[in-house]
């Protein structure tokens, strides 16, 4: 059976930027990190919606996933579900080009008051290049 992958025509481009990555600044400190291809910015992005709570992003105040709001939630065996469905729900609003192939709420092996997270994304159309977000939800990234 054949597939056919779509491909943003800006990725062909290995000159020009697409959009800010995350984090902002370079290592050397000279300015923005500049994404180049499509899937880079749409990581960008991803992690810019999860670490963002509601309020935060002003004329929308419903962007994010807004994952300091349950961190004070009981950790029951719903939790988990809970917080995988404020994040697929969350993508599926604001970002609905970005497919969540994967995603993992566990609780995290060394301290139980943290989750761990892991989720892996693809553009849609383009389900084969994928890229994974690691992060407890506490916040910090291992990506």
């Amino acid at each position: 059976m054949a597939y056919e992958i779509k491909q943003s025509p800006l990725d062909t481009e290995p000159d020009i930027a697409i959009g800010i990555g995350l984090p902002m600044s370079t290592s050397a400190g000279s300015g923005f990190k500049l994404t180049y291809t499509t899937i880079e910015q749409a990581v960008a992005n991803s992690k810019n919606l999860l670490f963002t709570n509601h309020g935060e992003r002003p004329m929308h105040p419903t962007f994010g996933c807004n994952l300091a709001g349950v961190l004070f939630e009981n950790n029951s065996e719903l939790f988990a579900d809970t917080v995988e469905e404020t994040i697929r729900s969350s993508f599926d609003f604001w970002l609905p080009y970005i497919f969540i192939s994967k995603l993992e709420v566990t609780p995290d092996a060394v301290d139980a008051n943290r989750l761990a997270i892991k989720l892996s994304i693809a553009l849609v159309g383009n389900k084969f290049d994928t890229r994974s977000i690691q992060f407890a939800l506490d916040g910090e990234v291992t990506n």
